[in-house]
């Protein structure tokens, strides 16, 4: 089971021990299927794909459905919605950032050129690829968030992509919050998946692994709205 050492609220470890939400869901799916697990600690999205496409990892939470995955992983049925918001220095008052309703090619026309800082390996949809496309040296990647809010508090970048949950936990708790602030921009809202190695788990298995979830939907979403309540989130 991949799993981060240093992404707070979803995937921390102490000691010996490892926290966070992340940690609770699967810890509580897996339980329920009868599996036995163990943690594999990778730096970022793009390493703990390679792991798995090498047979090095069998199971990768929080993970986005693409076609291109798809070729190398199964997926599991979605289990929690990931919203992903866009985030700017405090000094920043542009009147787009207050918009919930900009999307699409509004939004990004209205990014401009800027520099955006966002989680290596990972994906925005298809509006952000395009952005991306047009212009590659507008987007800049990084291991953590607490780097990528590094760089918005320094004005080496204008904006962070970053999960609503993730970015409340970093401004509460690691003295950001006279310098970043959550806009109203979300850049990519999506339910999420647990990725599967091909061969490590058979279709019994893998039902049982989705039935596990089925099972528990109502404790998962207690767990989640928990997270959200003391992050001060909707």
């Amino acid at each position: 089971m991949s799993v981060s050492s240093d992404w707070p609220p979803y995937s921390s470890k102490h000691g010996n021990n490892y926290f966070g939400l992340e940690i609770q869901l699967i810890e509580l799916v897996l339980k329920d299927a009868g599996f036995c697990w163990q943690y594999v600690v990778l730096p970022s999205s793009s390493r703990t794909f390679k792991q798995l496409q090498e047979g090095k990892v069998d199971i990768v939470p929080a993970a986005s459905f693409t076609q291109q995955r798809r070729k190398y992983a199964e997926f599991s049925l979605p289990y929690r919605q990931e919203v992903m918001l866009l985030f700017t220095h405090t000094k920043n008052t542009l009147p787009f950032l207050d918009d919930p309703q900009l999307r699409g090619s509004l939004l990004y026309a209205n990014l401009r050129s800027n520099i955006v800082a966002v989680s290596r390996g990972s994906v925005y949809g298809q509006y952000f690829a395009n952005y991306r496309n047009n212009c590659p040296d507008c987007v800049i990647e990084t291991n953590l968030a607490r780097e990528r809010f590094n760089l918005v508090k320094r004005g080496r970048v204008e904006y962070a992509v970053e999960d609503n949950l993730t970015g409340a936990y970093l401004i509460q708790h690691e003295n950001f919050a006279q310098h970043i602030k959550p806009t109203s921009v979300s850049v990519y809202e999506n339910p999420v998946h647990y990725m599967v190695r091909p061969g490590s788990l058979t279709e019994k298995q893998l039902q049982k692994f989705n039935l596990a979830i089925i099972k528990n939907s109502d404790t998962i979403k207690q767990i989640i709205a928990d997270y959200h309540q003391l992050y001060h989130l909707k």
